[in-house]
């Protein structure tokens, strides 16, 4: 039997892998800087003068301790601090004014701009990013037929409207990481002339176009919208009923071009070249051949991440160096975010990091524990020869999916349970599909119709890949679905899986650490009292964030401003509504800057609310607020018209609703309606609004499934429904 330090020894050492915590200190760094505010000064004055007098403090407390564990700390903080300043540095994408205008209004319009990037094939259409004339974000558009290149001037007429805010997802949040404010339908366009943009791109994005032709002559559907995923980096010829088979049976990860096929590629090419030039220029024919490769499929992050870790790899071959897979990953990651801190946003990039992590630090004990067991019942040379006969096809992609699963399950809110097999009945066959279907893309490129038979070879793997994924799939609890709100699970279990890793780093278990930590029980205790204290009061801080908290039967209405003023707007009072107030605003700031008193026939109500909270000013005491009324509390513009109050901040409109519209009015995003369901819907869709947050409760029968809106939330029954926005990003929640 092995003994665990055998398998254990083959983990990574944190302390042979100088990168590896730097690297995280500076990633924690790009986080700090997320919470700053968008769109605001992000070097006010005190943040100058903190970083002039921290930064020269950290590096000589740093550099003067002698003892390099002393003065290890030190320097990650100031590391961390230089991260923080990257991520201040990344300039803040928008849209020209009159397009951001038009956006607001839904209006239609006239863009000139260029193609950003290689059109995606949808039907007889295509969805492709344009770069607008005088503006440094992109706008998504959908063309319902014609499929432009890269390098295209285009003037498109249309609508553009927000991203949609979806219950399972947020495309707001997900394209504004990748510089995108705004979706567009266009009803026409016309090319106005073609050849701009990076001419190597231009020519990569052709060639790859013309392989994909040619491909889709060779193979039948679904087989080649499936090579050319995987080889082509495109996935939009995949058919959905098949992409949602992958996504089920855990499988995603094949078609999503990422390390394992960046290594296969880089397997194959130095085999190839070898024979052809001889190791040295193998080597160097590879390494040019990697970032070609990249740019080819698109240079998404976890490609990016993928080609940096082996381009390390055959460099320190060339060089005559170990390798050290973590530090690689470490200087991959580090670059990336250097280059483009938004880069840590992208999920590809955060599943890539993770699932490469998992290789390193879980397969090699999933491996002993494995071989342990197989021990048990066979004979050594047996078990080995089993263990490594299901060690890529099972353990390593058990390994990959327990690193990413907090990932998967904050991101997606979905897990797949039947990956372990479906890989095991999968991986094993994706060598021969590479070399196959690399095989069959340059035959079909210089022989076409003549490499028929190269096709017909790459038919086999893909067809038996497409049947698992969809055979896998369809069993019962072949996925767990969970509702969200996982982030402080996902962070309690890469925190531990940290710490585990340090404590096995310096040779010390739980309890020798615990030990070494009693002397310093006075100093724990003062850290934590004043993290304790940091928590709560970095829960009541304003978090540059508008709410609006619409509280049971839907009597209280609160809005928070961005800069933490606070309105209240008073229907009726009732104790179940008093008491979620309460608890919104908790025992260190209660105070209410505006009250509002939607019904001044109760003149009751607003000395009810004295005895409990601080108010600064009422409006509606005696007679209705004046129509036209305007208030500004810091970002967020507050007017009386006759229909309700408008909200704005930022792009966004809220409207606080009396009634339905009278004649033409202005589209909103979002209605706050105090009575019932129905009356609400109608008051929605008078508006033109994709969200609705209503006092009553559902109406019942199919009103709320058929109205077409994205949001509709319910305070009936509920302690309280929330809407968050910062001017451009939505977030929605609910009470008890």
């Amino acid at each position: 039997m092995i003994a665990p330090q055998g398998w254990t020894a083959r983990m990574p050492d944190l302390r042979g892998a100088p990168l590896f915590l730097p690297t995280l200190a500076w990633l924690t760094g790009l986080l700090l800087a997320r919470t700053l505010p968008s769109g605001e000064d992000l070097f006010p004055r005190w943040t100058l003068f903190f970083l002039i007098w921290t930064l020269p403090v950290m590096a000589a407390l740093g550099f003067g301790v002698p003892r390099t564990a002393n003065r290890r700390l030190p320097l990650l903080g100031l590391i961390a601090l230089l991260g923080a300043v990257r991520g201040t540095l990344q300039p803040t994408p928008a849209l020209p004014p009159d397009l951001a205008a038009a956006m607001a209004e839904g209006a239609e319009v006239t863009v000139e701009g260029i193609v950003a990037d290689d059109p995606a094939g949808r039907g007889a259409g295509s969805r492709f990013r344009l770069r607008p004339e005088g503006g440094t974000a992109l706008l998504q558009v959908d063309l319902e037929e014609g499929r432009p290149r890269y390098g295209d001037r285009l003037r498109l007429t249309g609508r553009i409207r927000p991203p949609e805010v979806r219950p399972e997802v947020d495309m707001r949040e997900v394209l504004a990481r990748h510089g995108v404010l705004g979706q567009m339908r266009a009803r026409e366009w016309t090319r106005v002339r073609a050849g701009e943009g990076n001419s190597l791109l231009r020519g990569l994005y052709a060639a790859r176009g013309f392989l994909r032709d040619r491909l889709r002559e060779l193979l039948p559907d679904p087989e080649a919208g499936l090579l050319i995923g995987i080889l082509l980096g495109d996935e939009s010829g995949i058919p959905w009923p098949v992409e949602q088979a992958f996504a089920r049976s855990g499988l995603s990860h094949i078609v999503a071009i990422s390390g394992y096929n960046i290594t296969l590629l880089t397997a194959l090419a130095l085999a190839l070249f070898t024979r052809l030039l001889g190791r040295r220029a193998a080597l160097w024919a590879t390494l040019f051949l990697i970032p070609l490769y990249t740019l080819f499929v698109g240079a998404a992050a976890s490609v990016v991440r993928a080609a940096l870790m082996g381009a390390l790899t055959l460099i320190a071959l060339m060089l005559g160096r170990s390798h050290d897979a973590l530090n690689a990953l470490s200087l991959s990651a580090f670059a990336m975010t250097l280059w483009d801190p938004l880069a840590l946003d992208d999920v590809g990039f955060q599943l890539s990091f993770a699932a490469t992590l998992g290789l390193l630090f879980l397969a090699p004990p999933l491996e002993g524990w494995a071989r342990e067991g197989t021990a048990r019942l066979l004979r050594d040379p047996e078990a080995g020869a089993l263990v490594e006969a299901v060690r890529e096809a099972l353990l390593v992609s058990l390994a990959a999916q327990i690193a990413t699963a907090p990932l998967m399950l904050y991101h997606f809110r979905e897990l797949s349970l039947i990956a372990p097999l479906a890989n095991l009945l999968v991986l094993p066959v994706q060598p021969l599909l590479m070399a196959l279907g690399i095989a069959a893309a340059l035959g079909a490129a210089a022989l076409g119709p003549l490499a028929a038979p190269l096709g017909w070879a790459a038919w086999w793997p893909l067809a038996w890949t497409i049947r698992v994924a969809d055979l896998t799939a369809r069993w019962p609890l072949a996925t767990l679905r969970v509702a969200p709100g996982y982030l402080e699970g996902m962070l309690l279990f890469y925190g531990g899986a940290l710490s585990a890793l340090l404590l096995r780093a310096y040779g010390l278990s739980f309890q020798e650490a615990i030990l070494r930590l009693r002397p310093h029980q006075p100093a724990l205790r003062a850290l934590g009292w004043i993290g304790a204290l940091g928590a709560i009061a970095f829960t009541y801080l304003p978090d540059h964030r508008a709410k609006l908290v619409l509280f049971e039967g839907g009597d209280l209405l609160l809005v928070e401003s961005p800069e933490g003023h606070r309105a209240l707007w008073l229907w009726g009072i009732r104790e179940a509504s008093l008491a979620g107030l309460g608890r919104w605003l908790g025992p260190f700031d209660p105070h209410l800057d505006l009250l509002i008193l939607e019904d001044s026939a109760k003149p009751a109500l607003p000395s009810a609310l004295r005895q409990r909270y601080p108010v600064r000013q009422i409006l509606g005491e005696g007679a209705p607020p004046p129509t036209g009324l305007r208030i500004e509390m810091g970002s967020l513009i507050l007017e009386n018209r006759e229909d309700g109050w408008l909200l704005r901040m930022g792009s966004q409109r809220i409207l606080i609703a009396r009634r339905r519209p009278n004649g033409e009015v202005p589209r909103v995003d979002l209605v706050v309606y105090r009575g019932d369901e129905r009356t609400g819907l109608a008051i929605a869709q008078g508006w033109q609004a994709w969200g609705l947050l209503v006092g009553g409760s559902p109406a019942g029968g199919a009103a709320g499934a058929v109205s077409g809106l994205r949001q509709l939330r319910h305070a009936g029954g509920r302690e309280w429904v929330t809407a968050w926005t910062d001017g451009r990003v939505w977030w929605f929640g609910s009470g008890r």
